[in-house]
């Protein structure tokens, strides 16, 4: 499917609302700040996202719903997570699912995003799952300072190696993206290493890849603690060094349950991961995908107690 972007250049104090409506893109104006010249605030979150596994010296936190599900949902989620010191949520508006049904807001929520976001300090983190959606977010941060950065990610059900190397392509020319990469679904230490080779040889910069671990498929295995995806620290330890770049974990596929998410924090404490991913939401109960996993606001400031995140991504001195 090819998309017609009928702008040039968004201006940062002038931004530019791109709906897309049955394949048309659709320019609505509006002059959000009054027409007058801000400067862009970017935090020292934004700027530890360049830093190695090495220099980090507190662990990196990722934390917001499984999925944006609503516009009218981003200023609180925005507001709450800010005051908590979090500079990295997660606000995924394109959900792949294991079974047909809600997929997420599409394009239409990015431009709302980038706008609660970026001019603030706020890193947004999302989830790509093919070129076209890497595309759409150049386009949108055409309006955005350089030095508002973005983390977008390559799921764990993406593993057509030709349409990571496609996505890892578009965004590599932005400095400002960073791009992390979930392991598979399987268990398969060759294939992880493979994402990364493939994403290396497509041009997009190792100072600017993350992996992240989000365990992989049981099976038949055993699984006393009937978890989501089953974790293989060691082997993610192995990656961190093979690869050489910041290794996260992903807290919430693993544990399936708010209490394994728990539980699976409290094992990780024992590996050096880099940090955290962590779905967190509102009113989980509500939540449209992955209610059962998705922690409270008030669970998971319990749970950073545990992994001592108190400054989330502060930059190293």
């Amino acid at each position: 499917m090819a998309y017609i972007f009928l702008w040039e250049r968004l201006q940062y104090h002038r931004t530019s609302v791109i709906t897309k409506v049955n394949y048309y893109c659709i320019l609505l104006d509006f002059d959000q700040h009054g027409g007058q010249d801000e400067e862009v605030f970017v935090s020292d979150a934004q700027l530890s996202l360049a830093q190695s596994s090495e220099e980090l010296r507190e662990k990196v936190v990722i934390a917001g719903p499984c999925a944006l599900e609503s516009i009218q949902q981003l200023p609180d989620i925005i507001q709450q997570f800010q005051a908590e010191g979090i500079n990295i949520v997660r606000l995924p508006i394109w959900k792949p699912r294991t079974i047909p049904g809600w997929d997420g807001l599409g394009f239409a929520g990015l431009p709302y995003i980038f706008a609660a976001t970026l001019p603030h300090g706020i890193t947004p983190a999302l989830e790509v799952l093919c070129e076209e959606h890497a595309q759409l977010i150049v386009e949108c941060l055409k309006g955005y300072s350089d030095e508002a950065t973005i983390l977008v990610w390559i799921g764990a059900r993406n593993q057509n190696h030709w349409l990571q190397s496609r996505i890892a392509q578009i965004l590599a020319p932005k400095k400002n993206i960073f791009l992390m990469f979930k392991n598979q679904m399987w268990d398969d230490e060759k294939h992880w290493l493979g994402i990364y080779a493939h994403l290396l040889a497509a041009g997009f910069p190792q100072e600017r890849l993350w992996t992240c671990h989000r365990g992989f498929s049981p099976g038949k295995m055993p699984n006393p603690q009937r978890y989501r995806n089953l974790p293989d620290f060691e082997m993610a330890m192995r990656m961190k060094r093979q690869m050489g770049i910041p290794m996260i974990l992903e807290t919430s596929h693993i544990g399936g349950t708010r209490e394994n998410v728990h539980e699976v924090c409290r094992q990780a404490q024992d590996f050096e991961f880099d940090g955290y991913m962590v779905e967190v939401h509102l009113n989980p109960a509500d939540a449209l995908t992955d209610s059962l996993q998705q922690l409270s606001l008030e669970e998971f400031l319990r749970l950073t107690e545990l992994i001592d995140a108190s400054k989330y991504l502060k930059r190293a001195a």
